[in-house]
């Protein structure tokens, strides 16, 4: 019996890898007003790291005419077998015509892998909202793994952006991303307990919920603080980054995080410097509830 458990343990997370998504997506996106395509925008997917399920990277758009716009956004997301959805989180580069009511759309993807004379496809609808919470126009997305044909739909600058940043890790307020611990939670209302891990020593910690502010500037006490965040339910995976504002008079800054999503308890230890941010993924599984009888 526990042998067959080991077995099932080790095929479950095998399965759970899902398709290897790393690498760069090129393609576009157009957008569906009243069933007819207005606006068609060049788009790259740049998947930098894929552990298991979980990928995160950058995002580019860029378009010429008849309006000239381009952006940069870091995403996060998750595989499951052959789909792929994706969580745009935060824009970090936006340049449209000052003149133009349009704004960059923060989108949420979901895409499905096939294979077409030997070229691998993601296809697939998004949606999305601006900064502004303005909700965009959902439309469509069409991307194929980069080679040598569709290199030429590149422009040499921002190729050459998309290959430097893959040289570098994933960063946020000029520190490292540490590697995600992936907790599973069943409700969209979470409690996050925060409390000092053995003794206080003054760290101070900012909390960032998919690259916005949540807490800010909480100093870590053995009394325990708590916090009730709401997840958005459209969006399966959820990204909270624990930053350190100073590190105490004992390095690193360490803190015990406990999530409570009203089924299930998940305590973390959390440590953090001025070089790298401990990253903690919720992924967003609701109970399947029993049809009734």
């Amino acid at each position: 019996m526990k042998l067959f458990c080991i077995l099932i343990l080790i095929t479950f997370s095998l399965s759970s890898r899902g398709q290897d998504m790393k690498g760069i997506w090129v393609g576009y996106l157009d957008t569906d007003v009243r069933n007819i395509t207005a606006l068609e925008v060049n788009y790259v997917l740049h998947i930098k790291d894929q552990d298991q399920n979980i990928v995160n990277g950058k995002a580019y758009l860029f378009r010429d005419n008849p309006l000239r716009a381009e952006g940069i956004l870091d995403f996060i997301g998750i595989v499951n077998n052959n789909t792929l959805n994706i969580n745009e989180l935060k824009i970090l580069h936006s340049k449209i015509p000052s003149d133009s009511t349009r704004f960059l759309c923060i989108k949420q993807l979901k895409l499905r892998l096939s294979k077409e004379n030997e070229t691998e496809n993601l296809t697939g609808t998004f949606t999305g909202a601006g900064e502004n919470l303005v909700q965009c126009f959902p439309g469509n997305a069409y991307l194929q793994r980069f080679n040598k044909t569709n290199q030429k739909n590149i422009p040499p600058e921002i190729l050459s952006k998309i290959l430097l940043d893959g040289r570098d890790p994933n960063v946020f307020l000029q520190t490292k991303l540490a590697r995600p611990v992936v907790l599973e939670v069943q409700n969209n209302v979470i409690q996050l307990e925060i409390k000092d891990y053995l003794k206080e020593d003054g760290d101070i910690i900012s909390v960032y919920h998919n690259r916005r502010p949540f807490i800010r500037n909480q100093t870590i006490l053995n009394k325990s603080s708590f916090h009730t965040l709401r997840l958005n339910r459209s969006m399966e995976l959820h990204e909270i980054i624990m930053y350190a504002e100073n590190l105490g008079q004992i390095p690193p800054n360490t803190s015990n995080l406990v999530v409570y999503d009203g089924a299930n308890t998940h305590e973390v230890i959390i440590r953090s410097s001025k070089e790298v941010s401990a990253v903690v993924y919720l992924r967003y599984v609701p109970e399947q509830k029993s049809p009734s009888k």
